[in-house]
């Protein structure tokens, strides 16, 4: 049966999409099905007795479809907006349609706290984090940790990351970001063995492939300069990137892991990941697999 798959993203979406998207856009084609923008900053919100509708522009056209793809809510520059779009996403699982990855793991996965306050009260490794909105307990953290990376709660390509190695130019740092009413997400310098780290793919219950990214500075992000190139993938990271995608209740998932002198170590999950870095280096094109996850799960 033929589905109409909705493709959820902003217009100008963060860091761009636009490749993501057409991998998305051919695999859908090609496995049978077709496509439909939604872009959830034109997006309507219809309430009535007879329920909930949703509606975009041009032409205030319904949104009709069988089953949904999230990929970014944008760039977001007030609460109001930001709660808006969650809603606006919420309102479309509310009409019974199927959406990956599900809006509130979605939400969960791409905040830096949340995920890892699921990873680590599941057992799973993570790095040595401190979490607070008070410069001074960010403080006796980057005391305590030494040197210490500091990362905005919400961000992707390594933007907004820094390296602190001094704890009294750590505390000058969290003034002026308290003092902006950021809250200050410090944790702990790991030093990774090789200098890099591995970005395992998840969809559904399998780890499609791995790829192993090597920067010129601490930093291991492709945006940043770092070079990909396909890894194997032992059993140990297997298990590790699938047993967050089960924690955190994801249909599909970038788990970024370290290697260090005491194992591996989860250092994030990237839910709406970019992968052509990881298709280049591989062969492997997530799109075609996170596409027949969604339709199978559609399906049920």
């Amino acid at each position: 049966m033929r589905m109409d798959v909705g493709l959820i993203r902003a217009r100008a979406a963060e860091g761009g999409d636009s490749k993501e998207t057409a991998d998305l856009e051919s695999a859908i084609k090609r496995q049978g099905h077709h496509a439909t923008d939604i872009h959830i900053d034109t997006v309507g919100v219809s309430m009535t007795e007879n329920g909930v509708q949703l509606f975009q522009l041009p032409g205030a056209r319904r949104i009709d479809i069988d089953c949904a793809i999230l990929r970014t809510l944008g760039i977001i520059k007030d609460y109001e907006q930001f709660s808006h779009r969650i809603w606006a996403v919420r309102a479309i699982e509310m009409n019974g349609i199927t959406v990956v990855n599900s809006l509130m793991q979605w939400l969960a996965a791409s905040d830096k706290l949340a995920a890892l306050a699921f990873l680590s009260s599941n057992g799973l490794p993570v790095p040595d984090t401190v979490s607070s909105e008070n410069f001074m307990i960010s403080y006796n953290a980057a005391k305590e940790f030494g040197s210490v990376v500091v990362k905005p709660l919400r961000s992707s390509m390594g933007l907004g990351v820094f390296k602190l190695d001094d704890p009294d130019v750590a505390m000058h740092t969290f003034s002026y970001l308290v003092n902006l009413n950021k809250p200050i997400y410090v944790q702990r310098y790991l030093e990774k063995i090789g200098g890099g780290d591995y970005r395992v793919i998840v969809v559904g219950n399998a780890a499609i492939g791995a790829e192993y990214r090597r920067g010129k500075t601490w930093k291991s992000n492709v945006a940043q300069g770092a070079v990909a190139r396909a890894a194997r993938l032992n059993a140990e990271l297997q298990e590790l990137s699938v047993k967050a995608a089960e924690v955190l209740g994801l249909d599909y998932v970038g788990v970024d892991i370290a290697e260090t002198k005491d194992g591996y170590v989860i250092l994030e999950t990237n839910p709406s990941i970019k992968w052509q870095a990881f298709r280049e280096a591989t062969g492997i094109n997530p799109a075609e697999h996170i596409v027949r996850h969604l339709i199978s799960k559609a399906r049920r």
